[in-house]
């Protein structure tokens, strides 16, 4: 009789460990099928671009003269910087809008003796560079008046060689960031949706998404002039959005 008790006994506790291991084995299948529903992700990208124009142009307009009397050439610069400025003021600029650059001298004989100086001509021994720079809102007048440069030339002004026009600038980019990056997470969130449907599966929630960095770039790239995108008016912004989906 002992004996018959001690075996149903030890019966009851196997079939305790029986249960348990059959719980365990089912829940690690369970996590392993989990786990491996958990691997099939898709990532996607998302395009979002917008046209925008630029709101500012910060124009410089650098001058130089060389002579061999310093006070001489300091006078003949004054008076292109004065002429500039009536150039542009008659333009239509405000004077709030124009600023004249530092003066910048370059003596090309610095550090030379007295005796050597005697064997050098003295025409061109000083170099004076400065200029005019206009900061205006005014986008399109600032563009029209700086396709006359033409017209200081004429009148003996020397532009110098390093001049490279305008630059147009567009502030306005937080105003648009959110709604641009909303519009590239549907796209990506698009093209998650095809990849799921060609692939006989539902798209999940998101695992990792990642922004992207705004660029903006010039609208017409194809324009010679306008290819720098500082030097045009018309521009394009940019942004993607790349993101990983659960698959289901």
């Amino acid at each position: 009789m002992k004996i018959t008790q001690k075996l149903k006994s030890m019966s009851g506790v196997w079939l305790v460990v029986l249960a348990i291991g059959i719980a365990l084995g089912g829940y690690f299948i369970g996590d392993g099928i989990y786990r491996a529903m958990s691997g099939r992700t898709v990532t996607v990208k998302g395009l979002a671009e917008r046209d925008v124009v630029a709101d500012t142009a910060v124009w410089n307009i650098k001058i130089n003269g060389v002579g061999g009397d310093l006070a001489e050439l300091q006078q003949r610069i004054d008076n292109d910087i004065t002429e500039i400025n009536t150039f542009l003021i008659d333009a239509g600029f405000a004077p709030d809008d124009i600023q004249n650059l530092r003066v910048q001298v370059r003596d090309k004989y610095a550090g030379y003796t007295d005796s050597e100086l005697k064997n050098q001509q003295n025409d061109g021994r000083y170099v004076i560079e400065t200029g005019v720079m206009v900061r205006s809102h005014n986008v399109a007048l600032v563009d029209s008046v700086s396709r006359r440069m033409g017209e200081l030339v004429r009148r003996g002004i020397t532009i110098t060689e390093d001049y490279a026009g305008p630059i147009y600038i567009f502030n306005r980019l937080n105003d648009i960031k959110i709604s641009m990056i909303e519009q590239a997470t549907k796209n990506a969130t698009a093209a998650g949706e095809q990849f799921a449907k060609d692939a006989d599966a539902r798209l999940g929630k998101i695992k990792s998404a990642n922004q992207g960095v705004f660029s903006i770039e010039s609208r017409d790239p194809t324009d010679s002039w306008s290819s720098n995108e500082r030097q045009a008016i018309n521009k394009k912004v940019r942004v993607v959005a790349t993101i990983t989906f659960y698959l289901k």
